[in-house]
């Protein structure tokens, strides 16, 4: 007896092929992604990657992926006003990040899946290198706009293939002179133009619908209450210590996802 297919796009028939257990661990990947982020802010595709890793292929874990991303960023892109002057601001970090996500999802289709498990935990064990050695730069306004379009391109490309724009944009922001509510404000308008990009490249390609977004959207349930079940706990541990012991996780698990993908 045949079932019919009730999803189409990438992720439907991903998810069909599963069991439950599978099905379980992706939801658990996303509970604590969101818990993560509840505690010390750190975005959840960093910490859910690796462990969806373990159930999908890199092309629909990077499309579950992101409407959480856009849903938990457009609030703090549209406080505040002061959308266009914003917006101008960001404008060399912008055009670097339509760019490199139209390179980036064209490189992620044309990988094989095991040289993509590769590129994507090594991609994830930067990131966290990154946010352990939170190297700090300056920039002179003579070298922000070049930068900010390098930057912005590289984090697009990072987004494409592990869903981890975040901390390129935040190095570059941080060096630019970003602080409080305005570096919150510019990486979220940035992360939203960026996954609205990273969709539409692959909607483009015909390897995206809206069947894909409606449950990258449900993605985005788990998430939230990982976020509200660990607000709690912020107060009683150590943010910079749970920092570290969660960025030794991703790399560690990075490697892991290396290793498996058997290349030599």
């Amino acid at each position: 007896m045949t079932h019919p297919d009730l999803f189409g796009g990438l992720l439907g028939p991903s998810l069909q092929a599963l069991d439950l257990y599978a099905l379980l661990g992706i939801v658990t990947a996303l509970l604590l992604g969101g818990m993560v982020k509840g505690v010390v802010s750190i975005g959840v595709p960093l910490v859910a990657m690796p462990i969806l890793s373990f159930f999908l292929p890199l092309k629909q874990a990077v499309l579950l992926l992101s409407m959480p991303i856009v849903l938990g960023n457009i609030p703090q892109a549209l406080e505040g006003g002061d959308m266009l002057p914003t917006v101008r601001r960001i404008a060399a970090p912008l055009v670097g990040t339509v760019l490199g996500n139209l390179v980036g999802v064209t490189a992620l289709i044309s990988l094989s899946p095991h040289r993509a498990q590769a590129a994507a935990g090594a991609v994830l064990m930067f990131a966290a290198f990154l946010l352990l050695a939170a190297p700090k730069l300056t920039l002179s306004p003579s070298v922000a706009r070049p930068a900010g379009f390098a930057l912005g391109f590289g984090a697009a490309v990072m987004e494409s293939i592990a869903s981890v724009p975040g901390p390129l944009l935040a190095m570059y922001l941080i060096a630019s002179g970003a602080t409080g509510k305005g570096f919150t404000k510019q990486i979220a308008i940035i992360l939203v133009v960026s996954i609205i990009t990273l969709i539409i490249a692959f909607s483009g390609g015909a390897h995206a619908s809206w069947t894909d977004l409606a449950i990258s959207g449900a993605a985005s349930i788990p998430v939230v209450i990982g976020i509200l079940l660990a607000r709690p706990l912020r107060d009683r541990l150590s943010p910079a210590m749970f920092r570290r012991l969660v960025l030794l996780f991703v790399v560690a698990a990075a490697a892991q996802m290396i290793w498996k993908s058997g290349l030599p």
